[in-house]
């Protein structure tokens, strides 16, 4: 009888075992059906499309002339280039102050973001978080700096800053870019710190945290998303400025790639394959960094939004 029943086992027992790793049949693809467009959405992607075409336009017209010399821009101004040669790239480089001006760009951009981000964000907290009529008071006070048209402060700031001898200086610049940005940037961050909670706060004072420490460790770290979309905002407006610099820059100076562009610009003759060359590159960073941060903006104004 046990002979039986171990022969009986050695025959199930094969059956049983597994035979490796089975491939697990894919299920099969599903054709994804296409969408009927309705007559309301082909004429809104039409009309998009024509809003496109339209704000592309200019852009694609410089690109194609920068790569055209000055007689072929005058014989022909809606001509395509014969050849894709990067002459006017180079000579604009070689004949110009454009790469002090660029410089000049870059460092009134960065020097301005980050003053803001060290200032703007310790006031709206402090406005917040201290209270009382002093608090409201400023609070006020910067809300009406968005009030104030810049013509009415651009004489009085022209004339300070020469009695002090800062005019035709970078400082200058960023120092008027300061002023005006603090005003927008108070309103966006005392409206996201109030949603939030003072309990975390509370628990970082009582592990021993000074008001400076449990901003720079604790609320912060939180206010990234309206740091990111307020940083790019004040970046693309500072590298695309050119009326601040045009009226803080004397001549002597490059000034800003906006301002070396308009110099080409001359009563009798302009360089316009020169101009073309330039406004192309005064383009590309600012579209690259919207490209490259377009995600981080658009979390920070909705979450901004929410918060407030």
């Amino acid at each position: 009888m046990t002979e039986t029943m171990t022969q009986v086992t050695m025959k199930i027992e094969p059956e049983q075992r597994p035979s490796g790793l089975a491939r697990i049949p894919r299920p099969p693809r599903q054709r994804r059906e296409r969408k009927k467009w309705s007559l309301g959405e082909i004429i809104v992607m039409v009309v998009l499309s024509i809003l496109v075409l339209i704000v592309a336009s200019p852009v694609i017209y410089a690109l194609l002339n920068s790569f055209r010399s000055y007689a072929e821009i005058t014989k022909d101004p809606m001509g395509l280039p014969t050849s894709f040669a990067f002459d006017n790239y180079v000579a604009l480089f070689q004949q110009t102050d454009f790469l002090e001006a660029v410089l000049n760009t870059l460092i009134i951009t960065v020097g301005t973001v980050v003053m803001l981000i060290i200032i703007v964000p310790m006031a709206a907290y402090g406005i917040e978080r201290i209270g009382g009529r002093t608090s409201r008071f400023l609070y006020v006070l910067f809300i009406a700096g968005l009030m104030i048209p810049f013509q009415v402060r651009m004489i009085p700031l022209v004339k300070g800053f020469d009695d002090v001898g800062l005019y035709s200086t970078l400082l200058s610049v960023i120092l008027v870019h300061l002023g005006g940005a603090a005003s927008f940037g108070i309103l966006l961050y005392c409206s996201f710190i109030k949603g939030i909670p003072i309990e975390v706060e509370e628990a970082a004072h009582v592990d021993g945290a000074g008001r400076l420490r449990t901003f720079w460790l604790i609320v912060f770290p939180m206010l990234l998303p309206v740091t990111s979309a307020f940083v790019i905002i004040q970046a693309l407006g500072l590298w695309n400025d050119f009326f601040i610099p045009l009226v803080f820059l004397d001549s002597s100076s490059a000034g800003t790639i906006n301002v070396a562009i308009n110099r080409m610009v001359g009563l009798l003759t302009s360089q316009w394959q020169l101009i073309y060359t330039g406004a192309i590159l005064a383009i590309v960073p600012s579209v690259a960094i919207f490209a490259a941060f377009q995600r981080y903006f658009i979390k920070g104004m909705s979450v901004g939004a929410v918060k407030g």
